[in-house]
Formats: C-alpha cells, structure tokens, sequence
C-alpha cells in the first residue's frame, strides 16, 4: 500500500501548502522588493530604490528563508513514516519550534512564516486516511 496515498487528503493538503509557501518565501526573499530606500546626494538630488530581503539582510538571512522549507521536509518526511516510533513527536516538535520562531519574528518576517506554520499544525493534526479509505482512493 502506497504510504502517501495513507496521509489523508487533508494532510496531504497542508504539507502541500507548506511546502509551496516555504519554496516561494525562498524565491521571493531574493526577487521580491521588500524594502524602500531613499537617498540624496551632495547635489541636492534625492533618488528612491528598492531592495530584497536578502539584498538588505545579507547572505545570513537565507538561513531565515530556508527555516520554513527545511523544517516542511522533516514534519512531511516525519508524517511518512509515521509508523516508526517517535516520528510524530518529532513531527510535532519541528512544527513547534516554528511556530515559535514565527512568533518571536511577527514584527518582521514571522508574519510571511505564519502561513506554513499554521499548515504545519494541521498536517500534524489531521487524521490520516484508514486502509479502507485509502484503498478506495
């Protein structure tokens, strides 16, 4: 039996989700223009630009971008195999410790993290299907 077919349509959904919102966190931290900049010269002349997250931040912040997406794979991959013992309580744990780093970071990037971390939280609170189910699929 297919283990995937096994997570159930709703957790299947939520990873998903995370798993798309991380990946284009990640792209837009490099692409997307999140910060405004204002600069006059010595003549006077005043010029506006926009930058990145990580064109303000630095190489370091890809760190920050690559959180949500590393901590999808290991909450996904922990789901998977959720047979072994000790695999939800990773899982759970994984998802918490996001949701915690979202927290301390609301006032800035948290609130782009929100979204997976509350993906996260229903992957691992969603029922997975039951053989029978899952055999009807």
């Amino acid at each position: 039996m297919n283990t995937v077919a096994q997570l159930g349509h709703v957790r299947k959904l939520a990873l998903l989700v995370a798993l798309v919102w991380s990946v284009g966190l990640l792209v837009a931290g490099f692409t997307v223009p999140m910060y405004r900049q204002e600069t006059e010269s010595s003549s006077g002349t005043i010029s506006h630009g926009t930058d990145t997250f990580v064109g303000v931040n630095g190489s370091q912040s890809v760190i920050v971008l690559l959180a949500p997406l590393l901590v999808s794979i290991l909450v996904a991959g922990a789901l998977l195999m959720r047979r072994v013992p000790g695999t939800m309580a990773i899982a759970w744990t994984m998802t918490a410790a996001l949701c915690g780093l979202t927290a301390l970071a609301m006032l800035s990037i948290g609130v782009l993290v929100l979204p997976v971390a509350a993906a996260l939280v229903v992957a691992c609170t969603a029922k997975p299907s039951s053989p029978a189910q899952s055999g009807a699929s």
